[in-house]
């Protein structure tokens, strides 16, 4: 029966890994056909050594077989990059190992004040507490943020390891306090300690959102100052089209009667000539683009003169609706990064081929962008891997894409066939959850 239990609270161990890697680190599970086999097999494997090491007792030797069993069944069940994994598993073990000694350290003070033994079920005990508690505040954490916590940075993550570590000191040494009181006091210390200890996990979850929340709000930050200079560049390529036009509007009757001159004379040659030069001096004033709203066309034509001084074709067909209900965060979040992906994709390949289109209709908004790209897709949706390391479609990109238009009841779909990036979006800029076609 002990050795089942053992084996129990080892599995459960190990489910509560799996869940921190998902929730706060949003972690994706291998897309193989047996996956389901795959994972029954980890925890197989987890049960053979938890037999293993209840017969043979050696800490150091246990904590170096484990870590490096859990970094390899981990690499094994996500498609991580194998570093990233290993980074983030052995973190994950020092964390859920820390907070299982504070949530044992919870059971043993809540058996000491109703006078119970707990026995044999202890770890078991700890475990379950351990699970309820990280599932719990992963889920609060989902909900508050999209941000991961390797997203948050190494320091302030060195930070939080170091605030866990200290406060597992701080219940140690209560714990150790409350075996001196034998007098009646006894129990309202025990009292003070479980709440004590329930305020350390509710401190190290806020602390988590906290730094979650900051990283987000410095995010935003970098999006709209793209946004303005986006705005700023726009404006001021405006300002210098229409000056150059005023001025050559202003010698236009000189030309003409230049040409006139050129004509009564026979001389046409030098009128093709001019009317060449002519020619040049109107390329010069550039190519605006617009789809009818200045925020979105702000963000187009950066990236169609980026696209036009690197020998880059980029069609833009359709408009966009001039009174949008989506704030200008979330557009120059989906076009930045959309266009961005697009670029860089192009840039790679040969044809170097770009096409936006967006339509729209009292309720909805569709975009698709189409360029030129020799990726893979892996699977469907959001989640695929690129032949490149630097795959341009892979990153947190696609997440804040993914996140905006979430926000509008939205789509996102990406699909590549025939050296064809095709990516769609279509999102509801009224709220309402219907999504209509557009022709």
């Amino acid at each position: 029966m002990e050795l089942f239990l053992c084996v129990l609270a080892d599995i459960i161990h190990f489910f509560t890994i799996l869940i921190i890697c998902k929730f706060f680190f949003s972690f994706q599970i291998r897309e193989v056909k047996y996956g389901k086999l795959m994972l029954i097999g980890a925890f197989s494997i987890v049960s053979i050594i938890s037999v293993l090491f209840y017969f043979y007792n050696n800490n150091i030797i246990e904590t170096c077989v484990y870590v490096v069993s859990m970094v390899l069944l981990g690499m094994m069940i996500y498609r991580e990059k194998a570093h990233r994994t290993a980074i983030v598993l052995i973190w994950t073990l020092f964390a859920s190992s820390v907070v299982g000694i504070m949530t044992s350290s919870l059971w043993r003070v809540c058996m000491l004040l109703f006078n119970i033994n707990g026995g044999t079920i202890s770890n078991l005990a700890a475990s379950v507490i351990s699970l309820i508690v990280i599932y719990s505040f992963g889920r609060a954490y989902k909900k508050k943020t999209t941000t991961t916590l390797q997203e948050i940075g190494y320091g302030n993550l060195i930070g939080f390891s170091v605030l866990l570590l200290a406060d597992m000191i701080v219940v140690s040494a209560i714990i150790a306090v409350a075996d001196m009181y034998k007098d009646n006091r006894r129990n309202l210390y025990l009292i003070a300690v479980i709440l004590i200890i329930i305020g350390i996990f509710i401190q190290l979850g806020a602390v988590i959102i906290l730094f979650a929340q900051r990283n987000v709000l410095k995010e935003k930050e970098q999006i709209t100052d793209a946004y303005l200079t986006a705005q700023k560049n726009h404006y001021e390529y405006l300002e210098n089209r229409e000056k150059e036009t005023k001025k050559f509007r202003h010698d236009l009757r000189s030309h003409m009667e230049m040409i006139s001159n050129l004509a009564q004379n026979q001389k046409y040659d030098k009128i093709d000539e001019y009317l060449e030069q002519m020619n040049m001096k109107i390329d010069t004033f550039g190519h605006i683009v617009t789809v009818h709203n200045s925020m979105v066309d702000a963000i187009i034509n950066q990236y169609y003169a980026k696209a036009k001084e690197n020998g880059i074709t980029m069609k833009v067909e359709g408009k966009f609706p001039v009174d949008c209900a989506i704030e200008a965060y979330d557009l120059c979040t989906i076009f930045s990064n959309v266009l961005s992906n697009a670029y860089e994709a192009a840039m790679e390949t040969e044809e170097k081929l770009i096409s936006l289109v967006c339509g729209y209709t009292e309720r909805n908004i569709i975009i698709t962008v189409e360029n030129s790209s020799h990726k893979e897709l892996s699977g469907s949706g959001f989640h695929w891997r690129s032949k490149k390391e630097n795959a341009d479609y892979h990153g947190y990109g696609l997440e804040n894409i993914k996140d905006s238009v979430k926000k509008y009841n939205g789509i996102f779909d990406i699909e590549i066939k025939d050296n064809r990036c095709m990516l769609r979006i279509s999102f509801n800029h009224k709220g309402e959850p219907e999504i209509e076609e557009v022709e």
